[in-house]
């Protein structure tokens, strides 16, 4: 029987991260799966018939990217948000929303957001006062870049009427609420978008998270936006593939609906639920056994005690759900690990075949990593962070010290003990070139690993973490041809281009979702 493909890609290298076949020159996809996998000469009978061909031109190909942990719909809800990530400055963020200010009508909201007080001259919050010079007419919300702080206006505060007496509302001196939050669930309930809203973002997001070549998402999501990410796949308007996290507070209703982690279909699948253990370093929130450098006498705040999470995991166990935890500071991951050792023989071994995930596990120390390893935990790590945070006098210097700074996210040490890692952006920013450049070139020998290390955390690694690696992680017949092609190799480039290199297409089940020759 003659065979026609639906496309043929032939004259590259491609790097397959399938230790069986790992490098050929020559793909061939068919209903949405690599049909052939080998040299240009293997293809020679197929490029009469397929239906597109590609000449790659000697140019690279690597797997579909899987980032691990991003937030691809919230991100895509945001777009519509003031973008405050270029401000230097407090003086340049109050300017920035100034301008927006001006192109609103009174009584309208002002939502910004990705702002970094970090690199700027004054490395404060910005508060109510600088808020109201902004304005005092429009209810103003500004969320930092880890969105575990926040910041807003008189009047924002009076229309969300916010928990003053919460423990996360930052107060003065005379114990009165200066504007600033942190880690306060349902901060913006009031303001949640409705259904078109939230099906216009996922559709936003994932065609952003393919400019940067990943084909598969780990998306954190808010439980209602779980009806617009199954909406949108019955519409076939997905171009990624959507594995989700709904919060932790509805594992009860998996449970008694019977679903596991596991559950799903090519571009929908159900993996854990996400939960929280602390904050994060730079609202000063993660918990941590010694205190903060910048703030004495703050070691940050545990969101859930040992007690509290050891009987959540045992019903996670139990009922066939990973459990996916941030955890960044040591004293709540110290407190993690010991939740999972408590479990009994009988939970442990269930608990290591559900691939259950520890998120950031940006500060542990080496007996920390080895334990996690020894229980079989996925650590779900960001190396984009170290290149935004982790440098000579950048945030975590400030907040932790040079010492303690030169202690955190230690991948090459968690990859020579054994644990499992995987790799993404947490949207901060998006980008698996940007995060491979950043593991690789970095001078802290218990960070850097090599390119090939770092190809599989984003690769093969990701789809383990996420139940899917039969499914994609590798260009291996049979499994759904999603790859990426790259302007160059970056497994020949130094290390020190590797940012440099350019997505040039990035194609999802063999159907091309973007083109940069396209979108220049």
């Amino acid at each position: 029987m003659r065979l026609e493909p639906d496309l043929v890609v032939f004259n590259g290298r491609i790097i397959t991260m399938d230790p069986e076949n790992p490098e050929a020159t020559a793909i061939a996809v068919k209903n949405y799966k690599f049909l052939l996998v080998g040299s240009d000469t293997d293809i020679l009978d197929l490029v009469q018939s397929a239906r597109r061909v590609i000449d790659l031109g000697g140019k690279t190909v690597v797997p579909g990217f899987v980032d691990a942990h991003a937030h691809v719909t919230s991100t895509g809800i945001r777009r519509g948000y003031v973008d405050l990530s270029d401000a230097k400055s407090l003086q340049e963020l109050k300017a920035t929303l100034r301008q927006a200010a001006q192109e609103r009508p009174p009584g309208e909201w002002i939502r910004g957001h990705r702002w970094d007080e970090s690199r700027w001259p004054e490395r404060r919050y910005p508060t109510a006062r600088d808020l109201d010079e902004v304005s005092t007419e429009h209810p103003i919300a500004i969320e930092r870049v880890d969105l575990h702080l926040a910041s807003m206006n008189t009047l924002a505060m009076e229309k969300l009427k916010v928990p003053l007496d919460h423990e996360g509302t930052l107060k003065d001196s005379k114990g009165q609420p200066i504007g600033v939050f942190r880690d306060i669930p349902d901060l913006f309930a009031r303001l949640r978008p409705d259904l078109d809203t939230i099906k216009a973002g996922v559709v936003a997001g994932s065609k952003l998270v393919n400019q940067y070549g990943i084909t598969t998402c780990v998306d954190n999501i808010r439980a209602e936006y779980l009806r617009a990410i199954l909406e949108c796949e019955r519409e076939k308007r997905l171009t990624a593939r959507f594995i989700v996290n709904p919060p932790g507070n509805q594992m009860k209703h998996l449970v008694a609906l019977g679903l596991t982690s596991g559950l799903g279909g090519p571009m929908f699948r159900l993996a854990g639920v996400k939960s929280f253990m602390d904050g994060s370093i730079g609202a000063r929130t993660a918990a941590l056994s010694e205190p903060y450098a910048d703030d004495p006498g703050n070691i940050g705040r545990l969101l859930i005690n040992e007690k509290a999470m050891t009987r959540f995991l045992r019903k996670a166990v139990r009922g066939g759900i990973q459990t996916v935890t941030h955890a960044i500071g040591d004293r709540a991951i110290e407190i993690l690990l010991r939740a999972f050792e408590s479990l009994n023989e009988r939970e442990l071994a269930l608990a290591r075949r559900q691939r259950h995930r520890i998120e950031h596990a940006e500060m542990m120390s080496r007996e920390q990593i080895r334990r996690a390893a020894a229980l079989g935990l996925i650590l779900s790590m960001q190396p984009n962070f170290i290149g935004e945070w982790q440098t000579e006098g950048g945030m975590y210097e400030q907040r932790l010290g040079p010492e303690r700074a030169k202690m955190m996210n230690m991948f090459r040490v968690a990859l020579d003990n054994g644990a499992r890692v995987c790799f993404g952006s947490d949207g901060m920013p998006f980008g698996p070139l940007y995060g491979i450049w950043c593991a690789t070139t970095h001078s802290n020998p218990n960070v850097q690993i090599t390119v090939e290390e770092a190809l599989r955390c984003y690769t093969l690694e990701g789809a383990y973490a996420s139940f899917v690696e039969n499914i994609v992680g590798s260009i291996t017949v049979g499994k759904r041809a999603d790859f990426v092609v790259l302007s160059e190799d970056i497994t020949r480039v130094p290390p020190e281009r590797i940012r440099e290199v350019q997505v040039e297409s990035t194609f999802v089940g063999g159907i091309e979702e973007f083109s940069r020759a396209r979108n220049r």
